[in-house]
């Protein structure tokens, strides 16, 4: 008695094509199931499978199986799940990298921007306390020089010559950077 496979793949080489549907249903599940395992994703491995089948069909491979059509058909899905975890391994490490790239001008600028704004913090507490407070009113709080002076106790002339004084010796501290 002859092997059912060989039966039905002779009926597709004589141009049999429910032979071709036949051997479709019988293998289907087991090579999707194989598939799988091995990807561990369900549609990928359907589509893996659906793949290798449309392929078998459209380029005739089923002339050149020699061996036993349950063996061809796994090492073939064997293979082909190979060559997609590949793909997907080299598709990881190129999106990596690419979200790597993303990150460090990013985060160089972060740093950059943070030992600024730490320089500068410096600088200023190295001011004496009323050219600070002027300094403060005038600049930060966008106060006139008329409120920071009644604030402050002092007249007018006394705030401008304050912040003259400290915008004077922020820029000599941070003259060496950005």
């Amino acid at each position: 008695m002859r092997d059912e496979d060989q039966i039905l793949l002779d009926r597709l080489r004589n141009g049999d094509h429910s032979a071709y549907e036949a051997i479709f249903k019988k293998y289907y599940k087991m090579l999707s199931a194989k598939a799988y395992f091995m990807l561990d994703d369900e549609m990928e491995a359907e589509d893996l499978v659906q793949t290798l089948f449309v392929s078998i069909w459209q380029k005739a491979r089923f002339h050149s199986i020699n061996t036993s059509l349950n063996a061809y058909l796994l090492r073939a899905v064997h293979n082909q799940c190979i060559m997609y975890l590949r793909k997907r391994k080299v598709s990881e490490r190129r999106l990596n990298e690419y979200s790597l790239s993303l990150d460090e001008p990013i985060q160089e600028e972060e740093t950059e921007s943070d030992r600024n704004e730490d320089n500068l913090n410096l600088a200023f507490n190295e001011l004496p306390v009323q050219r600070q407070k002027a300094f403060k009113l005038v600049y930060i709080e966008d106060k006139k020089y008329k409120e920071a002076a009644h604030e402050m106790g002092l007249s007018v002339n006394s705030i401008k010559t304050h912040l003259k004084l400290a915008v004077k010796a922020l820029q000599k501290k941070l003259i060496n950077f950005k």
